[in-house]
């Protein structure tokens, strides 16, 4: 259903979401989804380009994809190769000079 009187919401856009050149004038509802669009594309039956917002947001992610994080493991871990390991005893400052 197209119509040109509909309550727009802070959060809505104000350019056509098929276009994105013209200005928002009529709301396509269906299905629990509202299209803002100009009136060309209404009465075209143009579809919006995208979802603004998705469910799992704006990179596409998946189920799948947020399970596998970053620290998916458990806690951070050390690198394979930590480096050379540090001197005992430190050595002590010099006063006057940066140590190196």
């Amino acid at each position: 259903m197209i119509t040109t009187e509909y309550r727009a919401t802070p959060t809505d856009v104000t350019t056509c979401e098929a276009c994105w050149r013209e200005p928002v004038e009529a709301a396509r509802v269906g299905l629990g989804v509202r299209d803002l669009l100009c009136l060309d594309c209404a009465e075209g039956g143009y579809l919006a380009r995208v979802v603004q917002f998705p469910p799992l947001g704006v990179y596409g992610l998946t189920a799948a994809k947020v399970k596998m994080g970053k620290h998916a493991g458990g806690p951070p871990q050390l690198p394979p190769d930590p480096g050379p390991h540090l001197p005992s005893p430190p050595p002590t400052p010099t006063p006057g000079r940066p140590p190196v």
